[in-house]
C-alpha cells in the first residue's frame, strides 16, 4: 500500500507538467540556428512569424515585419505578406524589421551581400559574385576589391541535398573578396590570381572567367546562348531546300510512272475488247453466210 501511494505521489507532478499547456506562441530566440543542409534560418516560430521579446529565453512569436524575396516562403496565395524594405535598408533572415545597411567590417548574415554598404567605386567592382561591390564572407561585410598578388579571404559553404535515389548530394560554393571576374583567390596560398580564359585547363569553377570548369577545361556558362555561325545556317538551309526539291522530284517521277502504268493497262484492256468484238463480228458474219448458203440450196 505504501509503495502504491509513493508511486502515485511521484507520478502526479509528471502528469500535471505534461497536461500543462505551453503558452501560445512561446519561443526562445536562443534556439535560432541555420539548417546544416540548406543553411535556412530555423526557429521555434513558423515561416510567417519570428521570435521577439526582451527575454531571449521566454519570447513570443509575432508576425514578420518585412521580407527579402518577392514571393516569400510559407505564405499561401491571397494571404497578406510583409512589405519589402526600401533602398538603403535590408530585411534580416528572421524578418524582424528593416534595418540600415552596415559598413565594411560589421557582422552580416550568411550570403547576405545586400546587407553591406556599397564601396565608393561600386560600379567598378560590381559583378555577379557580389552585390554592388560588397560581399559577406565569414559573416563579415567587406569589399570585393583585392587585386593581383594581394592577400585574399575565402569562404566555403557546403549545401546538402537528397538525390533521386535517396543518396546525399553535396555542393560546395567558394566565394572570395578578389575583384571578379578578373581575379580569384588561390585556396593554397590565399593570393589573388588571374582567372583563366575559355578552353584553358582548370580544377575548379572559380579559376575560370566564366565560372564554369567542365571536365577539367574552362567552358562557357550553362546559360550562355548558342550562337550558330552563318556558314552553318547557309549549309542547313541549302540542305533543307535540296531535300525538299529532291522529294518533290521523286514524287513527280513516281506519279508519272504510276500514270504510265495505268495508261498501258487501259490500252491493253481496250485492245483486248476490240479484238474480242472483232471476233464476235467475224463469227456472226460466218454464221450468217452459212445460213444464206443453206437457204439458197433449199
Amino acid at each position: 500500500m505504501f509503495t502504491t501511494l509513493l508511486l502515485l505521489a511521484l507520478a502526479i507532478p509528471t502528469l500535471i507538467s505534461a497536461d500543462t499547456p505551453v503558452p501560445p506562441g512561446h519561443c526562445s530566440s536562443n534556439n535560432n540556428h541555420l539548417d546544416p543542409a540548406s543553411k535556412k534560418l530555423v526557429s521555434d516560430c513558423t515561416d510567417q512569424t519570428f521570435c521577439s521579446g526582451a527575454d531571449p529565453s521566454n519570447a513570443t512569436c509575432v508576425p514578420r515585419q518585412c521580407r527579402r524575396d518577392e514571393f516569400p516562403f510559407g505564405f499561401s496565395a491571397g494571404e497578406a505578406i510583409p512589405p519589402l524594405c526600401a533602398r538603403g535598408t535590408f530585411c534580416p533572415d528572421e524578418g524582424s524589421g528593416c534595418r540600415a545597411l552596415v559598413p565594411a567590417g560589421s557582422p552580416c548574415e550568411l550570403n547576405r551581400d545586400e546587407q553591406c554598404i556599397a564601396p565608393p567605386d561600386w560600379a567598378h567592382l560590381a559583378s555577379t559574385q557580389n552585390f554592388n561591390g560588397s560581399i559577406c564572407l565569414q559573416s563579415v561585410c567587406m569589399y570585393a576589391n583585392v587585386t593581383l598578388g594581394d592577400r585574399c579571404i575565402t569562404d566555403n559553404t557546403t549545401y546538402i541535398d537528397v538525390g533521386p535515389s535517396g543518396q546525399q548530394v553535396t555542393n560546395t560554393v567558394t566565394r572570395d573578396n578578389c575583384q571578379s571576374p578578373q581575379f580569384y583567390c588561390n585556396p593554397t596560398d590565399l593570393i589573388c590570381e588571374r582567372t583563366l580564359p575559355i578552353r584553358s585547363p582548370c580544377e575548379a569553377d572559380p579559376q575560370c572567367t566564366s565560372l564554369n570548369c567542365a571536365t577539367g577545361t574552362c567552358a562557357n556558362p550553362p546559360a550562355t546562348p548558342v550562337r550558330i555561325p552563318p556558314w552553318q545556317c547557309a549549309l542547313t538551309t541549302t540542305a533543307i531546300v535540296g531535300a525538299m526539291l529532291v522529294t518533290c522530284m521523286l514524287l513527280i517521277l513516281l506519279d508519272k510512272r504510276y500514270r504510265l502504268q495505268r495508261s498501258r493497262e487501259l490500252r491493253d484492256y481496250y485492245y483486248q475488247q476490240i479484238g474480242l468484238r472483232r471476233s464476235i463480228i467475224a463469227l456472226h458474219a460466218a454464221a450468217a453466210e452459212i445460213y444464206m448458203d443453206e437457204k439458197v440450196v433449199l
